[in-house]
């Protein structure tokens, strides 16, 4: 069985509700059986989880999920997840809920440009033999339907988990860096300061030291 991550983008919220609720008790096959299953919504540029269903007990080979949908959320709801979804799309379903391609681009770049504030998706994780049951499924709802291969898209999340660690690391390092000039600004400012109440302190002691100078000559 061909192992897919199955996104299905949503023009009317209240039917990605609907579908999450019966995809969640659906009856595994022998051509299709879902892993796990997650509703999500942009909010804020974000996209974040609003419902997460785990059938992996009923999967036959467990060894399918490996937490990859969690995975693919949290790349979403996290800096990345902004970066990657900065030019946004409008979604266009078929109106009599036609199966529309998303494109052929990543999956994590793809459904992050798709998705606009207030959008909904389904993600799933499943084994297909046969991809038409789950079209079909998915087929009565306004929906625009794509498939990535689980391998591939285990690979991009590995990449983009990489590529926020070297982000979190250079931001550190700008952190840091900020701060130490803004130390070594401080203490040149506070050397400056001393500076000059001793140079003051200095004069002040020296044209009082003329004045008791003057007093003594007199």
């Amino acid at each position: 069985m061909k192992q897919n991550v199955v996104v299905s983008l949503f023009s009317v919220p209240s039917e990605a509700y609907q579908a999450f609720a019966e995809a969640s008790v659906y009856t595994q096959t022998e051509k299709t059986q879902i892993a796990q299953i997650a509703l999500v919504k942009r909010e804020n540029g974000l996209i974040i989880p609003v419902q997460i269903s785990d059938l992996t007990a009923n999967v036959a080979n467990g060894a399918l999920t490996g937490g990859l949908i969690g995975a693919l959320i949290g790349i979403w709801g996290g800096p990345l997840g902004m970066i990657l979804g900065m030019t946004t799309g409008s979604l266009i379903g078929g109106a009599d809920g036609s199966i529309e391609t998303l494109g052929e681009s990543d999956l994590l770049s793809n459904v992050a440009q798709k998705l606009s504030d207030g959008d909904t998706a389904i993600v799933l994780l499943a084994q297909e033999t046969d991809e038409s049951e789950l079209d079909q499924f998915f087929a009565r709802f306004k929906t625009t339907v794509a498939r990535w291969d689980a391998a591939v898209v285990q690979k991009d999340v590995a990449a983009a988990v990489l590529v926020q660690q070297e982000q979190a690391r250079q931001v550190r390092e700008a952190l840091h860096k900020r701060r130490k000039e803004e130390i070594k600004d401080k203490v040149e400012e506070l050397k400056a300061s001393v500076s000059a109440k001793i140079d003051a302190f200095k004069e002040d002691s020296k044209a009082k030291f003329e004045r008791l100078a003057a007093k003594i000559k007199k």
